[in-house]
């Protein structure tokens, strides 16, 4: 056949038709084999791509352990070796916050409030009974929060919902105090008008179930009685309550369809703040859903900031994106095994499970600033007092940028 040798072998190459000198193409690099025209080619292909990746992949990890190797390797030219460092970050950031949202959970009966806890908080008839059932809530709560602080995300719907147990626990004990004035006004001398002027100190120390008058605390006066009905979670503007359609936000200057396009947000965030508090694991998931989104469209301003504070270091600033991008990579790896942590904590009962797990995540806390100095240390070669102002001062302002940047787009999704 024209254009193939003896053997089968084309002349020239297939994809960009130059001649052939050897079993790869000088220009394109394309092999000269087919692997639809040989099982044992496409079966060496498969393999050869595979070892290949593996061997970047393994030496890349290996490397990432080290503080600063493999950045200093890949600046200095060694590139071949290792996964470039924009593919490594988008890799391990999705990886890792796949399995986050499928190991972090928040169990919504532990801690939901407005189902039996908030009826039988409304059905009861003493203060006694009310503080009862709220330490009911906040032991479960409690149990809820210890696991999330094993977990590197946000218990802001935790907060939010112990807040919300303690304020009606507050504003009931405020109804039914006023209640029992109505029955028994002052200087009637009953027991039970008595019992409202007992201390929240006293009342402390009758235990559950004790004989005699149960004594109940003075209401916080820091939280208001609860409002009618239907008018708890209440937002205002202009002094009254929000409404879309009587009472709107009117944003200055602006057209009517942003005015429109404001208030149709400000109802959907609403409608899903009032459901938070039962399900609040749609809140973690958007958190850790947000999370990758605010990292990536930070990490060129971190690269910023290293360019800023090392203005005389010689370096591009695409090295300083080179070193932000593996700094990150190495970070989420460290956030990923936390989350391999809270999922064998989770999955294991026992004891000795649960002290080892936390140990790795103390010594991950630990170990990740310590990584990140002796990183910059080494790329950078500064003396150590140098280093350390600089890493205070872009660790401070990156921080402060990250959790701004992921409240901002917590909240987008919130009202999406």
């Amino acid at each position: 056949m024209s254009g193939q040798d003896t053997q089968g072998v084309p002349a020239a190459c297939e994809n960009c038709g130059t001649p052939l000198r050897g079993h790869y193409c000088h220009a394109c690099g394309q092999s000269v084999h087919s692997p639809t025209r040989h099982f044992g080619h496409a079966l060496e292909e498969v393999l050869e791509s595979f070892w290949h990746l593996d061997g970047r992949v393994f030496r890349t990890m290996r490397d990432l352990l080290f503080p600063g190797r493999i950045a200093v390797n890949y600046l200095a030219g060694q590139r071949i070796r290792y996964i470039a460092p924009l593919r490594l970050f988008v890799i391990v950031s999705l990886l890792t916050f796949f399995v986050g949202k499928l190991v972090v959970h928040m169990d919504e009966p532990a801690i939901q409030f407005g189902g039996e806890g908030g009826a039988a908080m409304a059905q009861a008839r003493t203060p006694e009974e009310v503080r009862q059932i709220e330490a009911r809530l906040l032991k479960k709560l409690s149990v809820e929060e210890a696991k999330a602080a094993k977990v590197p995300g946000v218990n802001a719907a935790l907060i939010a919902t112990r807040a919300r147990i303690q304020g009606e626990a507050a504003s009931r004990i405020v109804e039914l105090e006023a209640e029992e004035k109505k029955r028994h006004p002052a200087g009637g001398g009953s027991a039970s008008t008595a019992q409202t002027a007992v201390t929240p100190a006293a009342s402390s120390q009758v235990p559950p179930g004790a004989s005699g008058v149960a004594a109940a605390p003075a209401a916080k006066p820091s939280v208001k009685p609860a409002p009618a009905e239907g008018a708890a979670d209440e937002w205002k503007f202009n002094d009254r309550p929000w409404n879309e359609k009587t009472n709107p936000v009117d944003v200055p200057l602006a057209p009517g369809f942003v005015d429109r396009w404001v208030n149709r947000k400000i109802a959907r965030a609403q409608e899903n703040m009032e459901h938070m508090d039962e399900k609040p694991d749609q809140f973690v998931q958007a958190a850790l859903s947000a999370v990758p989104t605010a990292l990536f469209f930070l990490m060129p301003v971190f690269a910023l900031l290293l360019k800023l504070l090392y203005l005389g270091s010689g370096r591009r600033y695409l090295e300083h994106l080179v070193v932000a991008l593996y700094s990150h990579a190495w970070l989420l790896l460290a956030v990923l095994a936390m989350f391999v942590m809270n999922a064998i904590d989770d999955a294991f009962t026992a004891t000795w499970v649960a002290v080892v797990t936390a140990l790795v995540d103390a010594a991950l806390w630990i170990w990740i600033p310590i990584y990140l100095f002796l990183m910059q240390r080494r790329v950078y070669g500064d003396h150590w007092a140098l280093t350390a102002v600089r890493y205070l001062v872009i660790g401070s302002i990156y921080m402060v940028m990250v959790l701004f940047v992921v409240m901002f787009a917590v909240l987008a999704g919130i009202v999406a």
